[in-house]
């Protein structure tokens, strides 16, 4: 039952998610016409443009004929059902032409709004609500000018004319005119699309992340970042960054604030964050180089005084190594030579060197074909060598423009390192918050600071750096460091690896017993007592010492939960064996990833194949930090603990696709088999996912694995030959959405909606 990467396994069990619009065969185009001065005109003319390989079919109600195709006045009179109908009005027929297409039961609308006729949010609940009303299920998609594209299909449904080709980056957009710039900042960048969409911030943006992850053309995302998201598109983007590069860009004017939170956001889920259309380039060449250095710095190679390359390169965070000078006006030959004996050395793991000729880059491409580690090479404009080399060899057109994207592609070494990194265990042990008490406290601030375990108060003292918990309106509590003149900021739930950070961040490794202490305590009030509203630390990074300076509490404001889920069980559930043995059930937590890795270790041979279906005696780093650091808002993993604190018995979900279907996977003891262990867990992990809004559970069973298929079947699952692997078969748990109680508070329209505490 893998959980590790369910990408891979979900083909066979879900249609992809906008199936029918990007395996459309037949688009409509509702206002049609022959006017390029109108919407319709233009994004006919665009389609018509390029080879669509379908069928196109014009509505105009005054025309019988668009370009020649007979057109037709209403949608509803089309014999053969579009698979997508693009609707390109005025704002004043959109709801009546959505209207029609959700009657004549077509899955996919999108309405392409021109510059400067995009719908507000009054506007579009009305278009939804259009959608809605007809007799089939149809999706809306509200997009801006720049429409969306399907370079691979000849789809272009876009008012200006763009016509990217096609490739392996998808461009994500959420305001209009995102896609454009975008495709004008790439200009120069040898790469092509698998598609553009440009939505309108109204239109859900998560669908189209589970496109990119599932979608076989796509290989980087170039990903919009607004800010007030709601938490579901983070929990996609993240899910989106797993198995493949996200970029989350944000070209629009941010105070430091503002970017602090912006990186914060990226790191946690996983994407590289950019700001600047430069940046831009050199993150998607980064991502895109068809060989990667190995861990190390670059080697540069020059016939002249490179030490200011080597300067820039080391302040843009490149390690580099200067070699000897070559000869000046060194042949292409004795370049070559000099190139081979570097990249034969241990210590390179890649070379950066200038080529003023077609000659000498025609030598390096040769060069380059027989050699895995990475060659980059500048090719001035004017030396007449920019189409000189063969597929391997990356070329620059100047130094910055190479000294940027070796940058990038550092940033991208420290984003997929970051992944594989798992928390270490608390050491020393820290004191669990009594939030109970604290409850009790909230109005006096001495009695609250002691019972949280923060940091003693000191009125006085040295101290050269901050620490502030506050609670913003959108995002939940957030804690902002500052050192040196340096902002970091850090968003819940906070684990040991955040304690580490800061402890680099502050230079001050001392200080890290502190620090997880105060994430610990920090953690638990920003999920459990929402009445802590500020709190302000000193740092003392010479004597690593943390100050209390001041704490706000305030029970009568309104609760803000934080952006990403706290995990489930956090009180702790008990579990009594057959044999009588109690356990302690409860999340899986990072900091669990040692133990996670000596229960593996401990497992039976046979039963190690049976939960990962490969022979393996301990798990890869990369899969152990999947398996731990979660997204509680669409996985679970729990554990039963045992009084010694080893793990007895591990289960867990991964998101297939939500809320369609996860899917699990567990693990017992030798001991406890028999025990009833294994049927708690799975009823834990069902009735989550039912809290979770999951239609359904599922797994692939081996087909020899009698014990689990008997579980299986015990808890109601439905079992089946699996359509890919007659060694395996397919089970499957359909739920029932949980009811929940309504509340009886008003609703509180300045809080995030979605953002529910688990």
């Amino acid at each position: 039952m893998k959980t590790e990467n369910p990408a891979k396994q979900e083909s066979a069990m879900l249609t992809p998610p906008l199936h029918e619009l990007f395996e459309a065969r037949h688009i409509a185009v509702v206002g049609a016409s022959a006017r390029m001065e109108t919407a319709g005109g233009r994004v006919f003319a665009a389609l018509l443009r390029r080879p669509f390989a379908g069928r196109l079919t014009p509505v105009n109600l005054r025309r019988k004929t668009v370009a020649g195709l007979p057109a037709f006045a209403h949608v509803g009179q089309i014999g053969e059902k579009p698979d997508a109908v693009v609707v390109a009005v005025p704002p004043q027929a959109q709801a009546g032409a959505v209207a029609a297409c959700a009657a004549s039961g077509v899955p996919y609308v999108l309405l392409l709004a021109d510059e400067g006729g995009e719908p507000d949010d009054e506007q579009c609940a009305k278009l939804f609500k259009a959608a809605a009303g007809g007799a089939g299920k149809t999706q809306l998609v509200l997009c801006a000018g720049d429409g969306f594209n399907l370079p691979h299909a000849g789809l272009y449904a876009d008012c200006f004319g763009g016509f990217p080709a096609a490739g392996r980056v998808a461009v994500l957009g959420r305001q209009a005119g995102f896609c454009g710039g975008v495709l004008r900042a790439l200009a120069g960048v040898p790469v092509g699309f698998s598609f553009t969409a440009n939505l309108l911030p109204q239109s859900p943006a998560a669908p189209w992340l589970d496109r990119f992850r599932e979608d076989g053309h796509s290989r980087l995302l170039v990903c919009q970042y607004l800010p007030q998201q709601p938490a579901a598109f983070f929990s996609a983007l993240r899910q989106a960054a797993q198995d493949k590069n996200v970029l989350l860009y944000a070209p629009q004017s941010l105070d430091a604030r503002e970017d602090a939170l912006f990186r914060a956001l990226a790191e946690h889920c996983g994407a590289l964050p950019v700001r600047t259309p430069q940046e831009l380039q050199a993150a998607v060449r980064a991502a895109l180089l068809p060989r990667r250095p190995g861990q190390g710095g670059v080697c540069i190679l020059s016939d002249g005084e490179s030490g200011w390359l080597a300067d820039a390169a080391q302040a843009a965070g490149v390690r580099v190594q200067v070699l000897p000078t070559l000869p000046r006006r060194a042949n292409p030959l004795q370049i070559r030579d000099a190139a081979a004996a570097a990249l034969q050395d241990d210590g390179c793991r890649a070379l950066l060197l200038r080529a003023n000729d077609a000659d000498t880059a025609a030598q390096l491409a040769q060069l380059q074909q027989g050699s895995d580690t990475p060659l980059y090479a500048v090719l001035p404009p004017d030396s007449g060598a920019e189409h000189a080399f063969s597929d391997g060899l990356c070329a620059f057109s100047g130094e910055e423009e190479a000294v940027r994207t070796l940058a990038a592609q550092a940033a991208w070494q420290r984003l997929h390192k970051m992944r594989q990194t798992t928390a270490k265990p608390h050491r020393p042990p820290c004191l669990t918050p009594d939030l109970r008490q604290a409850a009790l406290l909230v109005g006096r601030p001495a009695g609250l600071a002691a019972v949280l375990h923060l940091p003693p108060q000191d009125a006085g003292g040295f101290s050269d750096g901050l620490l502030s918990y506050t609670v913003l309106p959108h995002t939940g509590a957030v804690l902002e460091a500052r050192y040196n003149g340096e902002t970091r900021l850090l968003l819940p739930p906070f684990d040991t690896r955040h304690a580490l950070l800061l402890g680099r961040f502050f230079a001050a490794a001392a200080l890290r017993p502190a620090l997880e202490q105060l994430l610990l305590s920090l953690n638990a009030a920003a999920y459990g007592l929402s009445a802590l509203q500020s709190l302000r630390i000193r740092v003392d990074t010479q004597n690593a010492r943390l100050c209390t300076e001041s704490l706000s509490a305030d029970a009568d404001v309104p609760p803000v939960a934080p952006l990403f889920a706290a995990a489930p069980f956090s009180d702790g559930r008990f579990f009594t064996a057959a044999n009588g043995e109690t356990l302690l059930v409860r999340a899986l937590l990072p900091e669990d990833a040692e133990a996670l890795q000596r229960f593996v270790r401990g497992m039976d041979e046979a039963d190690r194949r049976t939960r990962f279906m490969s022979h393996i005696k301990e798990l890869p780093a990369g899969r152990l930090a999947r398996f731990t650091l979660i997204d509680h808002a669409r996985d679970c993993a729990i554990a039963a603990w045992r009084g010694s604190g080893e793990i007895a018995g591990w289960a867990q979900y991964a998101c297939l696709r939500f809320p369609e279907a996860c899917e699990f996977g567990i693990a017992v003891a030798a001991d406890m088999k028999g025990q009833g262990l294994a049927a708690f867990l799975l009823r834990q992990l069902v009735a989550q996912a039912g809290r979770q809004s999951y239609r359904a559970v599922c797994a692939e069973i081996l087909a020899d694995n009698a014990a689990m298929r008997a579980l299986a079947a015990k808890l109601g699952f439905k079992t089946a030959p699996s359509p890919e692997d007659a060694r395996l078969v397919a089970a499957r748990l359909a739920l029932q959405r949980e009811k929940r109680p309504k509340s009886r508070l008003l609703p509180n329209k300045g809080l995030r909606g979605g953002g529910k505490t688990v």
